[in-house]
């Protein structure tokens, strides 16, 4: 009887399984096929600042005149260990000809700026190869969906950035250098195509997780969420009241407008949910994060 039941089970596992494929569309499987995935392993890792980081990391701000505020940093506090289920990520931000795709494909709205202009009408923001941004944080997450994935969760994000040792930038400890590490500081003057700065991209090879553009981030920001884990290491750890419109969301890694304070792989910032812009774009996860309620 035991026998036949683990049988059972077995067969409707594989039955989901096929479902769940079979839902996604024949153009997102193209999409899909597109997107390089870097796996990243369960297992714990060092998230947030310790204070002493934390303060560096302000009066370096300060001399850098990035007005970046003394709660900006005090959000990455405390330092603490986390626990990640493994999952993959894409190697790249999702680009202008993967979201075109998308949005071909469901009839979707065409990015736009923070005033409703059309994005892809600027011959600055519309190459195939550039990340696509002017996408709410509504637009990115529905695109993840699509292809069978998630936006990453505020975690996921800074374990990919920092690895299990709390790198303070993707490739290392060293500040960033323009043109060597990451797009910033208005050197382009816009985003680039992904992937141009191989010195810049973490030991497990995902690229532009500084610079380029802000990355949409599955959470609510919250600055208090740090000091809300308590005791023990938080599994999974998310922040999210699904679909609130009325919450700012998780954004991460700097753009190609803001200096190289904004680099900081712990540093969290935020963005309203509803609103789009030429600094944010996204990256996607698989598979999808438990969202709890």
């Amino acid at each position: 009887m035991k026998c036949a039941c683990f049988v059972i089970l077995i067969l409707t596992l594989v039955i989901c399984s096929d479902f769940a494929i079979a839902e996604i569309s024949g153009a997102a499987q193209q999409v899909l096929a597109t997107i390089e995935w870097v796996a990243i392993p369960e297992g714990e890792f060092l998230m947030g600042s310790t204070p002493e980081e934390a303060n560096a990391a302000y009066e370096d701000a300060k001399l850098r005149s990035s007005m970046l505020e003394q709660h900006t940093f005090d959000a990455e506090l405390p330092q603490h260990q986390a626990y990640l289920s493994a999952y993959e990520i894409s190697r790249y931000e999702i680009t202008n000809a993967q979201y075109r795709a998308f949005i071909e494909a469901t009839n979707r709205p065409a990015p736009r700026g923070h005033n409703g202009e059309k994005t892809w009408e600027d011959e600055t923001l519309n190459g195939d190869t550039q990340p696509v941004v002017g996408v709410t944080w509504f637009d990115a997450q529905a695109f993840a969906e699509w292809i069978g994935g998630s936006l990453p969760t505020e975690a996921q994000w800074e374990r990919a950035a920092r690895g299990t040792k709390g790198r303070i930038y993707p490739w290392g400890d060293t500040p960033p250098k323009a043109r060597q590490h990451a797009n910033f500081a208005r050197r382009y003057n816009r985003p680039i195509p992904v992937g141009q700065f191989p010195k810049g991209e973490s030991p497990d090879g995902i690229a532009d997780l500084a610079g380029n553009v802000w990355e949409w981030c599955l959470d609510e920001y919250s600055p208090t969420t740090y000091q809300r884990n308590g005791k023990g290491v938080p599994r999974n750890p998310i922040h999210l009241r699904f679909r609130d419109v009325l919450r700012s969301r998780v954004i991460r890694g700097g753009a190609w407008d803001v200096g190289s304070a904004f680099l900081r792989s712990s540093l969290r910032f935020k963005f309203y949910p509803l609103d789009s812009t030429h600094t944010i774009g996204f990256r996607v996860v698989r598979p999808r994060p438990e969202i709890k309620n």
